[in-house]
Order: structure tokens, then sequence, then C-alpha cells
């Protein structure tokens, strides 16, 4: 019988990656209808912060349902598919369940919450707030019910659904922005996520069907059987991924702090900021680990301190230069993305400058996100855990101090702050327990890096200066001559930054997944 093109590997991987990329090419669409329509307005701001809890919680619920389900269903599958039946629909029951529960709970305690966020501002912006964070509770459930879809899915091999549902959250919520939002404003993002949550689960059940039917009587045999997974390794991987998902929620806390749009502007901003570690760092972060894991079983180090090494060149080699892009050109990328209706000239710079406030820091979060599958790799995530707790506690303490004198850049300064120290930290670390020989490797490439962008720079500038005219298009042939200008650097001194990416391009299955 011939298989599934998108239940083999390479044909899943291809799909996937299509799929993902179309996924953030729509999220990205829809931040562009959010600031055409509401650019840095105060009801912006009040979306952030009605939506930040909720949101966060189905954040967490779906990491859960990934890593709890499908590693328990495929050991009990393996031993009989009639418990691994009862095993998924107990799953299901207690999911849904939670989700009621959390539903439920937050419901009685929206005006406590939404008061501690808000607690100086006006009573109609706490009932927009309020109403805002009732819609996107509804979401909760329906989150947890896709979460175990997803997953259940995922244990057939059969990739291509959860990837096109999440394709439904960011349609919907464009089609409510063009259809309605003249009709009921800013409520027509949390109604459009409500819609599309709803539409990803349905499409989620009719597809899984055909595998698994629900039987939601309790079987309290399995039950038992579920407390098993919950070993201390998970419990602590879970509360790693769950504090990293609080700097969003400690940021809306100082809402009442900074002026109108501020919250709107870090929005945007950690936006632009964030996508190309989503590209590249998250990617490659993701091939290192099984990498790194295979390494460790060889005594001998060698091909693991190559792959380390390689890893750090690679990310200092792509966002040195992503760095000074941001930072130098990084209004010209907002007017592009951003500006037009309501997101205005003063919305680029008010933007720009938190994004400059974030972009010094993107050099070192790339680094760290490798070196986080490492600290797994070795298991040592009781570390990982502690220095995750120590660096959003830094990120608290500095909001506190930051956010009177410079207000929404005091709040993205201290998140530059905290993710340099999650790199300084977990890089001695990582160092010292692999035993690494060259450990001033990653300070050698940055300088070199750092010091081939300012001289890019510094001939761009002059260029700049010279030039009659200057308008976006002369700037994005600036941003163009830069890049061109830094890799030219590199293979003049043969640096052998040039010499890893090529090294890492050729060891890649690429070419093998395009014959596929």
């Amino acid at each position: 019988m011939k298989q599934k093109f998108t239940s083999t590997i390479a044909g899943a991987s291809i799909f996937i990656s299509m799929l993902l990329l179309l996924s953030r090419g729509l999220g990205f669409i829809r931040e562009i209808f959010f600031a055409n329509n509401f650019g840095l307005e105060k009801d912006f701001d009040l979306y952030l912060v009605g939506a930040v809890l909720p949101v966060t919680i189905n954040v967490i619920i779906l990491y859960i349902g990934q890593n709890f389900f499908v590693p328990a269903f495929q050991k009990i599958n393996s031993l009989s598919e009639d418990e691994s039946q009862k095993y998924y629909n107990q799953s299901f029951i207690l999911f849904i369940g939670a989700g009621t529960i959390i539903t439920l709970l937050l419901f009685f305690f929206i005006e406590t919450i939404i008061d501690l966020y808000m607690h100086t501002a006006t009573i109609e912006s706490k009932i927009t707030a309020t109403n805002i964070f009732r819609i996107f509770l509804f979401t909760i459930p329906f989150s947890a019910g896709i979460s175990m879809l997803s997953a259940l899915l995922q244990t057939v091999f059969e990739f291509k659904y959860p990837s096109i549902s999440v394709l439904f959250l960011n349609i919907s919520i464009i089609s409510m922005l063009i259809i309605f939002t003249n009709v009921i404003g800013i409520y027509v993002i949390p109604v459009g996520y409500l819609i599309g949550t709803i539409l990803q689960f349905y499409y989620l059940i009719l597809n899984s069907r055909k595998y698994f039917k629900l039987n939601l009587i309790p079987h309290f045999r399995q039950l038992s059987q579920m407390k098993s997974v919950f070993s201390s390794s998970i419990l602590i991987i879970l509360l790693i991924e769950t504090i990293s998902q609080l700097y969003s929620i400690f940021d809306r806390y100082f809402y009442s702090r900074i002026s109108s749009g501020g919250i709107a502007s870090l929005n945007y901003a950690y936006l632009i900021f964030i996508l190309p570690i989503t590209i590249f760092s998250l990617s490659l972060a993701t091939v290192v680990f099984p990498k790194i894991t295979k390494a460790l079983v060889d005594p001998s180090n060698t091909e693991l301190e190559r792959i380390y090494n390689e890893s750090i060149s690679i990310n200092i080699f792509i966002f040195m230069p992503i760095t000074f892009i941001l930072f130098y050109f990084g209004d010209t990328i907002i007017k592009i993305a951003f500006e037009r209706g309501k997101f205005l000239a003063e919305s680029t710079s008010i933007t720009y400058t938190a994004l400059k406030c974030y972009s010094v820091s993107i050099v070192f979060l790339s680094v760290y996100t490798v070196l986080n599958k490492i600290f797994y790799s070795l298991n040592l995530a009781k570390v990982l855990l502690a220095i995750t707790i120590v660096g959003i506690t830094i990120k608290l303490i500095l909001n506190f101090i930051l956010v009177e004198n410079f207000q929404q850049y005091g709040l993205a300064t201290s998140t530059s702050i905290s993710y340099l120290f999650f790199f300084l930290v977990s890089f001695m670390i990582i160092n010292n327990k692999l035993k690494i020989r060259q450990k001033n490797l990653f300070f050698k490439d940055f300088f070199v890096c750092l010091i081939n962008c300012c001289i890019c720079f510094l001939v761009i500038f002059i260029i700049k200066n010279i030039m009659p005219i200057k308008n976006i298009i002369i700037e994005m042939t600036m941003m163009v001559l830069f890049v061109v200008l830094y890799l030219l650097n590199l293979l003049v001194i043969k640096h052998k930054s040039i010499a890893v990416f090529e090294n890492v391009l050729q060891r890649t299955n690429l070419s093998r997944i395009i014959k596929a």
C-alpha cells in the first residue's frame, strides 16, 4: 500500500513548512490590519490587556497537550489499542474539563484581575477590557480540545490536519476585521478569535473521527494511569515553559503607568523583533537538539563541540547584521509594514524607539534558543528552571525601576536585559558542563561581526548623506547594500562563519526532501 505523502517524514516536512510559512504570513497580515484599523489607539491597548491572560493559558494548554499526551499515548498504544482508545477519551475529558473549570474560575474573578492591571483606568476602559476578557475566556475549553485533537492526529502521523487547522484562526480574524470593524470596533478581534477557535475545533473533530471515537464515560482506571505521566521532569519542563510566557503578562500590569498606545507599540515592536528568531533560531535549535543528544553518547566529545561551536557561529553570523538593520533601519521596516490607516508617522516613531530597545538583545536571544535545547539534552532541566525564575524576576524588578522614567521603553529594555542574563548564565554553565575548549569563541565571532557591521554601516552612512533624495526605496536599497557589504567583507577575510554556514547547508537534508 502506497504511503500518503503527508504521512512520510519528507512529505510532512514540506507540507508543514509550507503551511507554517502561510500561517506566519497570515499572522503578519493580521497585524497589518490591526495597525491599519486601530494604530496605537487606547482601544488596542485595552484589547492587549484583556486578551493576555486567556491567550497565555491557551498557549500553555497546547504545550501541555503535546508533551503529556503524545509520549504516554504511544507507550500505551504499543501495548494495547483498546487501552490507548480509553486513554485518549480520558485525556480529552480531563483537558476539556480542566479548561472549563479554568474558564469558570476566571469568569468569577474577571473584575479583580482587570482591576489589578488597570487600577487607575476609567470605568469605561475597565468595562471594555473586561468584555474582551470574557469573550476570550470562552476559547479556553475549545483550545483544550484542540490541544488533545492535534496531539492525537500527530500520533497517527496525520500532520496535515493540525497544520491546516491553525489557519482558521487568522483567516477568521482577518475576515472579521474586513467586514465588521466599523460595526463592533475593537470587539471584532476577540469575536474573530472565538469563531476561529470554534472552527478549528470542529475541523479537528471531523478529521479525527475516523481514527478514534469519543466516549465521554469516565474510565477511572485510565485516570490512575494518567497520574504516572506527571513525572517530576515533565512538571519542571512545564514550569519552565509556563514561566516563560509571563513576559507579556508582566508588561500588561504596567498599563496604567505608561501613556496611551505604549502597550500597543511594544506589541508591534516585539512582533518585528521576534520574527527573525522564529524563522532562523528556533529552526536551528530544533535541528541541533537531536544532534546534540546523539553526540552526547560519544565519549570523545569532538562532534559535540563542533556542533556547539557551529551553532553559535551561525547565530552570530546571521543576527549581528539583523541587529544593525533593526536598530538603524527599523523605522523603514515599520513604515512598510504598518504605517497606514490609523497607524500614523508618530506611531512609527514610538514603535521604532521600542524596537531599538529590543534589538540590542537579539544576538543573545538567538544563541540562548540553542543553549536552551542543550540544557534539555544534558538533563539540566532543574538548572534551567532556576535560571528562568531568576531571569523573569530580574525582568519584573527592572519593570518597576525603569517604567516611571522610560515608560514602555523601560519595559522593552528590561526584556533585553533579562535575555542578556539568560544568555550569559547559560553560556557559562554549558561551557563548563561540556568542557568546551574554545570558551572565547562567542566573543571572538561577536566582535569580528560587530566591527564588520560598524564598517559597513559607516560606508552606508556616507553614501546616504551624499544621496540627494531620501525615501523608502533608497532606505531599502541601503539595507540590501549593507548586507552585501557585510558578506563581502567576511568573504575577503575568509572568516570561518562563511565556511560553517556552507557546511551546514551541505549537511542538511533539503535536497533529499525536494527530491522526495
